[in-house]
């Protein structure tokens, strides 16, 4: 059953343009992720874009990833060099522990569709805790854990699209994250792929 505060939500659509605006000149902002590399949540995924493929942009070609937290604009006013070096070296000096997570039902923002992530352990919070005693993420709400499907292109009704998504009954997948990566995006492509700059093995 739908939330009954979502009846009469809509979706926003997404603009396909470079947002100097946002970016100022700017070529690149970074973030911390998870790759998602089960086969098994990629076919899940796969069934869900194609499931709403009439409501989403084409051309989405970001690698399937969970957030941890989005460090912001890469340059000497935003997100630095040295931020990210003390970043990494708390993450090393922690000693993570490799922990399960599982991909859960669909969802959706207003602007997107996603795969809900559980996270039994907390070990998302946790390491996101750790990357902001360094240095605060640019989160802008609460924190919810996901794997995003790509960007609506027009208002769609959300109990519709709900409804689709949640038709599919798409069991939960569980698989191990075994390390973190911090990677970044070219800020003129909304949509584009993003590059992993480095990679924190868990132990």
């Amino acid at each position: 059953m739908l939330p009954t505060q979502r009846e009469n939500e809509i979706t926003q659509p997404t603009e396909l343009r470079d947002f100097f605006e946002w970016h100022q000149g700017i070529k690149y902002y970074g973030f911390w992720a998870i790759e998602v590399q089960s086969q098994q949540c990629l076919q899940q995924l796969n069934r869900c874009q194609q499931a709403i493929a009439d409501t989403l942009h084409p051309h989405y070609l970001r690698q399937a990833h969970i957030t941890l937290s989005p460090s912001g604009l890469l340059d000497e006013k935003h997100f630095t060099e040295h931020d990210l070096q003390q970043q990494i070296e708390a993450l090393k000096q922690a000693h993570i522990p490799a922990f399960s997570i599982s991909s859960s039902a669909p969802n959706t923002f207003t602007t997107a569709p996603y795969l809900s992530i559980k996270d039994p352990s907390n070990s998302l919070t946790s390491i996101r805790d750790q990357l902001h005693h360094v240095r605060d993420g640019q989160d802008g709400c609460e924190y919810i854990p996901h794997i995003t499907l790509g960007f609506y292109k027009q208002a769609y009704s959300i109990p519709e699209l709900l409804r689709q998504l949640l038709a599919l009954d798409i069991p939960a997948i569980e698989f191990m994250v075994k390390e973190l990566v911090f990677a970044r995006y070219n800020t003129h492509e909304i949509q584009g792929r993003y590059h992993v700059l480095h990679r924190i093995p868990l132990d």
